[in-house]
């Protein structure tokens, strides 16, 4: 994967994280920035998905937006408004819209294809409405607008609707239960196809929330500024990590859990933030540290662990499990590195500016060696 980096920026480490076991305070993934002008798109990115093939698919302004590895590709929604939802589901690509939702298939000539559910199942729509989140559970996908929840059966092309008086945020699915926010209400899961209260504590209806996880059995969830919250048998509490005094001055838009447990989590003006399985913050990736944006909009992992970002700017791919780490020099100290050697534990960068050494265990900064002045 191509590495991007900042001119006088950023330092490239040839650093063997497998060799070491070595968690980088400083030290961070390589990341492959897509500019809005490489996308051939409109800015904003709200949801991403992956399909068998390993194809992107991101729901744009413009449209949806098709990465095969080599090149990007825009098909236009079919009324030309905002693609605000994408999920691939066994080689469907369902999207939501505005006033719109259906699903794209490739034709016999490798092209996408779109058929409209809403015009086909003819489900009045409502005026305005969008669907922000769409998610698949056996037979069911269900399309989340603010207005409502449309549980869609593909096997024999029925449907019902979940209707809410106030707004729905966001649509969670937890192992094999969908769970849903009501704003001034509280949480809310799907049994039956009906709706069910799992919690209206206060805090769940003063705070929008974010995201919903199992942690040992219990329901976590995160809010957009209070942090993460443990719920079991209704009786909720404030999940006790190293992490909650950073969150507490976080505004957070989305989250995911990877595959190894630990979560990212992406803020509406901090960059993504990654967060061990115990809550302890790995590192924090914004624009000031090679990020293209500071607004993520969506996030997700992809087929080889990579985390996509789709920003308010652009889409950024984080290569988490690469064998390279990226050392930001933000303030220019380290300087033009000429050379570098590890002995005992200990990395040595020669540079125009001196000799600096760190341990390469340790979560510190580099320290200038004295009397080294100069090129080394």
């Amino acid at each position: 994967m191509q590495l991007f980096l900042h001119k006088n920026a950023v330092l490239f480490l040839i650093l063997f994280g497998l060799l070491y076991g070595i968690n980088f305070a400083q030290e961070l993934p390589p990341i492959e920035i897509y500019s809005s002008k490489e996308l051939g798109a409109e800015n904003q990115n709200w949801a991403i998905s992956q399909s068998e093939e390993k194809h992107i698919f991101a729901a744009n302004n413009s449209g949806l937006l098709e990465y095969n590895g080599s090149k990007w590709n825009l098909y236009p929604s079919p009324n030309e408004s905002i693609v605000r939802s994408v999920n691939v589901v066994n080689g469907l690509v369902y999207t939501g819209s505005y006033m719109e939702f259906g699903f794209w298939q490739r034709n016999t000539l490798g092209a996408l294809e779109y058929t409209s559910l809403s015009q086909q199942l003819e489900i009045p729509i409502i005026e305005d409405e969008q669907f922000w989140n769409i998610i698949s559970l056996d037979n069911w996908i269900l399309f989340q607008s603010l207005n409502r929840i449309i549980i869609y059966n593909h096997g024999d092309s029925s449907y019902s609707t979940i209707d809410s008086e106030t707004t729905l945020t966001k649509m969670f699915k937890v192992d094999e239960s969908i769970y849903f926010q009501k704003i001034n209400d509280g949480i809310y899961k799907i049994e039956n196809g009906s709706e069910k209260v799992v919690s209206d504590t206060s805090i769940f209806q003063e705070n929008i929330i974010v995201s919903i996880f199992n942690h040992n059995n219990k329901l976590l969830v995160l809010t957009q500024e209070k942090g993460f919250f443990l719920l079991e048998d209704d009786f909720m509490k404030p999940w006790d990590i190293p992490a909650n005094e950073f969150l507490q001055g976080t505004s957070v838009y989305n989250c995911i859990q990877l595959k190894d447990k630990s979560y990212a989590l992406g803020t509406i003006s901090n960059g993504i933030i990654h967060l061990s399985a115990e809550g302890i913050i790995n590192y924090q990736i914004n624009q000031s540290k090679g990020l293209g944006n500071n607004t993520v909009l969506s996030l997700f992992e992809d087929i080889d662990n990579n985390i996509w970002l789709g920003l308010d700017d652009g889409i950024n791919c984080v290569n988490i499990s690469s064998p390279f780490s990226v050392y930001n020099d933000e303030k220019g100290e380290i300087g033009t590195v000429y050379a570098s050697a590890i002995h005992n534990e200990t990395l040595y960068l020669g540079t125009n500016q001196g000799l600096f050494s760190k341990n390469l265990k340790s979560k510190n900064n580099f320290k200038f060696i004295k009397g080294t002045n100069g090129q080394v």
